[in-house]
This record gives C-alpha cells, structure tokens and sequence, in this order.
C-alpha cells in the first residue's frame, strides 16, 4: 500500500501533527533572531497542514505542497475549518516548481528523510532555491543516522485511543543508514475495528552531507542547531535544523 494513505486520515487523531506546531514556533524564534518578518511562505511536504494554517493566521501568503493527495484532502479540510486562505498542489519534493518566489520556505518533521539518496536531497534544495527570493530563508529539520540507530533501531512503538490503536515496528539497517516502520492500525468504524498497514523508510543524513548537498545548490550556511534548541549538534544528536540562504 502507498504510504500517508488511509493513515492521513488518522494523523492528527495520533498527535503526530504536535511537532509540526512546535517547529512553527521554533522557526518564528529564529527568525526573530534573524531579525526577519517573511511576508511569503512555501511549506513543502505540508502533510495534514498544521504548518501552513499557522503561517496563513499570521496574515502571510502561503503556499503548501505535499505528494499525497490524502494528506492535502485533510489540509484543504483545515484550510477551511480555520476560515484561513492557502494555495494547495500536488508536487514531489525533487520537482516540485511554483508561479512566484517567497520570502521563506519550510520542510518538517523527517520529510527530507524520505528521500533515499543525497542526490535527491541536492534536486530538492535545488527547487528551493528557485522558490526563494534573494536574501531569503530555508529552514528545515531532518534526522540524522544517530536518530535512525536509536529511536526507530529494533524499536516497537504501540499507543491507543478511544477509536484508534496502532502498533509500529521498527527496523534499522546500518550500512544504509536507514531505517523502516511497519505500522499496523486498527480504526473503529462502528461495533467493528478496520485494520491497515503501512510502511515507511527513511534515511538518516548528517551534518556535512547536508552542507554538501545545500552547497551544491547554491546556498549559504547561515545556522545549524540541534534540533529545537539554539546550540550546535554533536555525534549524539538526533535531529538538527538548519537554517540557509541564497547565495
């Protein structure tokens, strides 16, 4: 089964949407300390919209991509529940290419993680870079191989709520620095529980390939941090955020 399927439907019931307020939040202190205030916003890999509906309740023009027409159906819902405008399409991470330049693009929560290789990291920053005005900013967070290792390694994660149950079994491949979750959930319809699985496979990226790949496109290194904190990552860190520039 494809990915972000019938799970988009359950995401934001899981709390999965929560990390994507809090890199909201945390990008909305960098650019405080950038001293910068983006009129324009490109969140690519949107998902259920979390992001985006909070960037358009701060009066910014915003735009939203996503490759799964799932996930957008939920984001287009919450466009409309929260009576906020944005502008939705369809596109890969790789090739994705929009009809104007904004003032700041966002990537969350292990979205560059699916991309297998570093080449299609380097594609991806490429249209970025297109995407954004001079002097503007890409920020993004990804998992780094420590995160593959130790969070999803061996790991089996389980959960429920009143309607919803869910069971995630991980596995960890050391020489490709990837990792898979085969996630099993049960959905109650009614008196009786539907289930589907999913899998999902990520690949952890470190520091200098980021910086390589971002290099590569044409950007300049403006910050990177541990993730959702403001010091440098280390051999430990998990997860890290970066922030670029144009050259």
């Amino acid at each position: 089964m494809s990915i972000y399927k019938k799970f988009a439907a359950v995401y934001d019931q899981m709390g999965e949407d929560n990390f994507s307020v809090q890199m909201f939040n945390y990008t909305n202190r960098i650019l405080k300390r950038l001293r910068y205030r983006p009129k324009s916003v490109l969140d690519i890999a949107c998902g259920t919209g979390t992001a985006a509906v909070l960037w358009a309740q701060k009066n910014t023009i915003t735009h939203a991509i996503d490759g799964s027409a799932d996930m957008l159906k939920m984001a287009k819902t919450k466009e409309v529940e929260n009576g906020v405008r944005i502008e939705f399409s369809k596109q890969s991470l790789t090739k994705f290419e929009v009809n104007r330049k904004f003032d700041l693009v966002t990537c969350y929560f292990d979205s560059l993680n699916y991309l297998p290789s570093l080449d299609e990291i380097t594609q991806t920053f490429s249209c970025v870079k297109k995407a954004l005005y001079p002097g503007g900013y890409f920020i993004f967070d990804v998992n780094t191989p420590e995160a593959m290792k130790y969070l999803w390694g061996g790991e089996v994660f389980a959960d429920e709520t009143k309607d919803l149950a869910w069971i995630w079994k991980n596995l960890y491949f050391p020489k490709a620095k990837t990792a898979e979750v085969h996630a099993t959930f049960f959905v109650r319809q009614g008196e009786i529980w539907e289930r589907f699985e999913e899998v999902h496979s990520e690949r952890g990226y470190t520091v200098t390939e980021m910086k390589r790949a971002l290099k590569a496109s044409g950007f300049k290194i403006v910050n990177v941090y541990d993730c959702l904190r403001f010091v440098k990552p280390d051999r430990k860190s998990m997860r890290i955020a970066v922030v670029a520039t144009p050259k």
